[in-house]
């Protein structure tokens, strides 16, 4: 957007990363109730010296229902947070969705048994689902789509900084002060969203037309009505259009019905431009989940170790999330120049070449039978190559094929469908994670290390040619644009056009700012 009335791109821009920023926190903390489990499992399941003597022990089977229960659990909570999103807005949702980790850390804490890990593990990963549908929709809404590429690629790299402290505080203090220090992140996490505003989108969904413009006010530098004012009837025309029952929207008048029914808000999940998206990045959270570090995550430690890195463990996990951090940085930056197809592309084909690099030198070097949850004092080879190989598979699957599909949810659901369609994928994504790392210990029994890996990377070659046949490029395109094309276009078509930016205004002819304000091609009963 162009800068208006004295307004800078600064100013513009500011409070836009503010509210993101807020936002962010609960992605800093997924990231830490991910990471958790890599540095919990070793000390307990005794592969590696623990810095204190511990009151209970996971035998390999708890240690794998550990490092896995919590993403069962969390489609739980994805699925739910969708319907309690829309009736209470974005914000409020942010701050209620913190409660169930802060009780988590506590009893991570002052655990005494197996049980007492399993139920925290359940509380973090219902947690996580209920913060999915209020996360993704909120950035969506708020930012312009100038940006909206680099603010939704930093919940990638808010995840990532949580992956890294968490890894970090592996090496420094023990995992029952480590939880301790985590539960820091929501109490402040609920302050900080309190001072952010909910988004126009759902205010003007809700009548709420005055707090819809002081809203955007805020969201485009503190500015004053008439600064705002073309962007306020663009959102007030596609608000329009959105609540419009599907009726209406096919012969173009004025919507007097009354609110969808539950049953007819279900039918919004299975119109051609919901469930195109829905498809893409479906299949896109199973690429990335099946292949690259996903399934061995909560393992890592016990892998470096198996494979006889040169450096602690611990630390070697360290590096891989300060790789992904970098990586996520890099993509935050990159999606603006090249785009989430072409960053996604070469993502995934690094992720294969890794792989299959890595399973060589399994096969070539370790002994058959060699697994990672066993203890081991001496490993053949040096272990350089490996843990190079590793880092740049953390890197590499940071920059595109992990963050990517977390900026889509914000962005590829039509309005009436977001919500709920964002908590459904990322419910499905939650079974995967649960799926790949609880059938880690089983792969690795079955494939050997070298097989394990190699299977992820054939996984990632068969990614690379859905994303250049089926993904399209979303980058600096209006969520209008984007809801028209699932809408209209064939799922072959990957070339989204820009079509709002040609619709007339609100601001020509408020009579028929209905009528005549959206291609409403795009919203008959056939789709």
């Amino acid at each position: 957007m162009e800068e208006q009335r004295g307004v800078s791109k600064f100013r513009m821009y500011l409070p836009q990363i503010l509210a993101s920023t807020a936002k962010n926190l609960l992605i800093l903390d997924i990231g830490l109730a991910a990471a958790f489990p890599t540095i919990a499992i070793p000390p307990l399941l005794g592969t590696v010296e623990g810095g204190e003597e511990e009151i209970f022990h996971f035998t390999a089977e708890q240690a794998s229902w550990f490092g896995s229960i919590a993403f069962i659990c969390t489609p739980i909570g994805s699925i739910l947070s969708g319907w309690v999103t829309e009736p209470i807005g974005r914000k409020n949702a942010m701050i209620l969705v913190n409660l169930p980790h802060i009780a988590a850390w506590l009893l991570l804490h002052f655990a005494t048994s197996v049980p007492q890990m399993y139920l925290a593990a359940i509380l973090l990963g219902l947690g996580t689902g209920f913060m999915e549908a209020p996360v993704v929709t909120y950035v969506g809404e708020i930012c312009q789509p100038a940006i909206r590429g680099i603010l939704t690629s930093c919940a990638g790299v808010a995840a990532t900084l949580g992956f890294f402290i968490g890894y970090l505080m592996g090496t420094l203090v023990s995992w029952r002060e480590a939880a301790l220090i985590c539960l820091t992140i929501p109490v402040f996490t609920v302050i900080a969203i309190f001072f952010v505003p909910e988004t126009p989108l759902w205010l003007l969904s809700r009548g709420r037309e005055k707090e819809a413009m002081k809203s955007l006010q805020w969201l485009r530098g503190w500015v004053d009505a008439e600064v705002v004012q073309k962007e306020f009837l663009e959102l007030q025309r596609y608000s329009i259009n959105s609540n419009r029952c599907n009726p209406c929207q096919k012969i173009d008048q004025t919507c007097t019905h009354p609110p969808p029914t539950l049953i007819e808000k279900m039918k919004e999940l299975i119109r051609n431009r919901t469930l195109k998206p829905m498809f893409i990045v479906t299949m896109f959270f199973f690429f990335c989940q099946f292949s690259g570090l996903a399934g061995m995550r909560p393992y890592l430690v016990q892998i470096f170790q198996a494979y006889g890195v040169p450096v602690n463990p611990n630390w070697a996990t360290v590096v891989t999330g300060l790789f992904k951090f970098l990586a996520n940085i890099v993509c935050m930056i990159g999606v603006k120049f090249i785009g989430k197809r072409r960053i996604s592309l070469v993502s995934i084909i690094g992720t294969a070449i890794c792989c299959i690099a890595i399973g060589c030198y399994a096969h070539m070097v370790l002994p058959p039978g060699w697994s990672s949850f066993d203890k081991h004092t001496e490993v053949p080879g040096d272990g350089i190559f490996p843990m190079v190989m590793f880092f740049a598979l953390s890197f590499i699957t940071s920059v595109g094929m992990i963050p990517v599909p977390w900026m889509l949810l914000s962005e590829v659901f039509p309005f009436k469908a977001r919500a709920t369609s964002a908590g459904i994928v990322a419910a499905l994504c939650y079974i995967m994670i649960f799926i790949s790392t609880k059938t880690y210990l089983n792969l690795e029994r079955t494939l050997g290390l070298d097989g394990t890996i190699w299977f992820y990377g054939a996984v990632s070659i068969l990614g690379f040619l859905f994303f250049y046949f089926f993904l399209p490029e979303t980058e600096n395109r209006s969520l209008e644009d984007i809801e028209i094309h699932f809408s209209t276009q064939k799922l072959t078509n990957i070339k989204i056009k820009r079509k709002s930016a040609q619709l007339p205004t609100i601001e020509k002819k408020p009579d028929q700012s209905i009528e005549n304000g959206c291609d409403n091609k795009a919203f008959t009963d056939k789709y």
